[in-house]
């Protein structure tokens, strides 16, 4: 079955951009004049606008591409203290985007971000606390940085705050707390949070939880939105089978085992919702061909 828990806490996280482009506040100026205008602001000491036109300059909108001229400006916005700043240039460095790729150089300004109150950076170091990667590993350290991410209303760090409360890691665990906040990421769309909280509604012991309709519903929506995620199929064909659907689950645990033909339980779901299916098709791994499956009724076994 999938991995419902901290599934994006790890350091791929930081690797998400984080920079948004640079957008005219007047929407009569033309693109050309709104750089021109973020530019003198920019040049002028705006810290701020220091930070939009080193995403411009990343993202190459408005102005041409150059992640070196990008650095220099986050730089800039990063050494007043601006904590939007402090994060883009972490990005720069963990990435190696513009300068020479330094782990401990992204750390420290992933920190000051953090400490200055951006979610991005809160919650990404949360992660590193919680994989223990360039920070002792501390699961209670990472609760309290992911909590104040989400708090800002972070989906990340909701969704990251709800995977703790699952599983029990720097906070006690408590399905309640989790679907709370796995809620309020799925709210925003974060599709890791429709897929746990999916999977959270489907099996938990709690009747007062447990959703299977409504865990359908968001299993349904996450793969309309990742339909080539094994894991979301996974999830999906848990909750057809908790709501009482076999057949459903039956057929999208087989396109979940198409993707992946190797993963064994994959395999041993399926079969137990075919067990409990009056008629299913199962995929053969080696093609992808279906095969429809009847079981035979007892009363016409042969005897032995």
């Amino acid at each position: 079955m999938v991995n419902r828990f901290l599934v994006a806490l790890g350091f791929a996280m930081l690797l998400q951009s984080g920079i948004s482009a640079v957008r005219s506040s007047t929407e009569t100026l033309s693109q050309t004049q709104a750089v021109a205008s973020l530019k003198k602001r920019a040049e002028s000491g705006d810290a701020k606008a220091q930070v939009q036109l080193g995403a411009a300059y990343a993202s190459g909108d408005g102005v041409t591409q150059d992640d070196a001229e990008a650095v220099r400006w986050f730089r800039m916005a990063a050494e007043k203290g601006d904590a939007a700043g402090e994060y883009s240039l972490s990005e720069m460095y963990l990435t190696g985007r513009g300068v020479a790729a330094d782990f401990s150089e992204g750390l420290k300004w992933l920190k000051r971000s953090a400490e200055h109150g951006d979610p991005r950076g809160q919650a990404n170091l949360a992660a590193l606390y919680a994989q223990g990667q360039g920070v002792p590993k501390d699961e209670a350290e990472a609760a309290k940085w992911m909590r104040k991410a989400a708090d800002q209303g972070l989906a990340a760090g909701q969704f990251g705050l709800g995977s703790m409360y699952a599983h029990g890691r720097g906070v006690p665990q408590n399905e309640t707390e989790a679907a709370i906040w796995y809620r309020k990421a799925a709210d925003q769309g974060d599709t890791p949070a429709m897929n746990n909280l999916a999977m959270l509604l489907a099996t938990s012991g709690d009747p007062k939880i447990r959703n299977p309709k409504e865990s359908v519903s968001l299993g349904e929506q996450a793969v309309g939105l990742e339909p080539e995620n094994a894991s979301y199929l996974d999830t999906l064909a848990t909750a057809y089978f908790e709501a009482g659907q076999p057949g459903k689950a039956a057929e999208a645990e087989q396109r979940a085992l198409k993707l992946k033909p190797d993963n064994s339980s994959y395999k041993k779901a399926l079969e137990k919702y075919q067990g409990a299916s009056p008629h299913s098709e199962t995929v053969d791994p080696r093609n992808g061909n279906l095969h429809l499956v009847v079981p035979v009724p007892v009363s016409a076994k042969t005897k032995q």
